[in-house]
């Protein structure tokens, strides 16, 4: 594990990157994958347009996670699976992914993270390392973690880009979860939003705010 003067500058050079790439939003209203709902939201688009940047933050990554003996690892796509790539390219190793299930519900702003391409097969009896981009609600890694388990594969860790200080090792059914950043916002239930309350509009440029729109109109259509 990095020392703490490691992990320190490489959240400093992270937190750089982001800002100068305009990827940290904030007082807006977003949805996230889960359904709930947050006042900020990274924007992960602006990162992976830059490759040079994306090399930087998964050296990053690499050097952070590099001691945990992994043998493979996995993203949820698509974010997920950009970093996974990247990572495992410095260290050596290679990368899966895990896709979204096909039809989605209408209870689900998204299907679930399951292994697709036979990919199940590279990780059976392989130490795991589940990588995503940024971590919200933790709902993409922890449906991947299942995936990983569910195929026969023993998950080592998480890691992430930046961490939104909502979840928890035991949160990601994971032993030890690692990240290059903390970007801490709260999120609540689209029951319990104070942001819906108020009657701010639901970002649809950014996160998952049309998904929820749209899933909104359909349940009201099948009511």
């Amino acid at each position: 594990m990095p020392d703490q003067s490691d992990a320190a500058q490489a959240a400093a050079e992270t937190q750089q990157m982001l800002v100068e790439c305009r990827a940290l939003l904030a007082d807006d209203h977003f949805v996230y994958i889960s359904g709930d709902h947050g006042s900020g939201w990274v924007d992960k688009d602006a990162i992976f347009v830059d490759l040079q940047r994306v090399r930087q933050l998964t050296q990053l990554l690499a050097a952070a996670v590099r001691d945990l003996k992994t043998e493979i690892l996995c993203g949820p796509a698509t974010g997920g699976l950009i970093v996974a790539q990247w990572t495992a390219y410095e260290l050596g190793l290679p990368a899966v992914f895990a896709e979204h299930t096909q039809p989605r519900t209408s209870q689900q702003l998204r299907g679930e993270f399951t292994f697709h391409r036979g990919y199940d097969r590279l990780v059976t009896g392989r130490r795991v390392l589940v990588v995503d981009d940024v971590v919200n609600t933790g709902l993409s890694v922890r449906q991947t973690v299942a995936a990983v388990q569910a195929a026969g594969g023993e998950v080592v860790a998480a890691a992430a880009l930046v961490h939104r200080g909502n979840v928890d090792a035991a949160g990601l059914s994971v032993p030890e979860y690692r990240y290059l950043m903390e970007y801490d916002i709260p999120d609540w239930t689209a029951a319990e939003c104070p942001l819906c309350r108020a009657g701010v509009p639901v970002n649809t440029r950014y996160a998952h705010g049309q998904d929820y729109l749209d899933a909104q109109q359909q349940r009201a259509a099948d009511a």
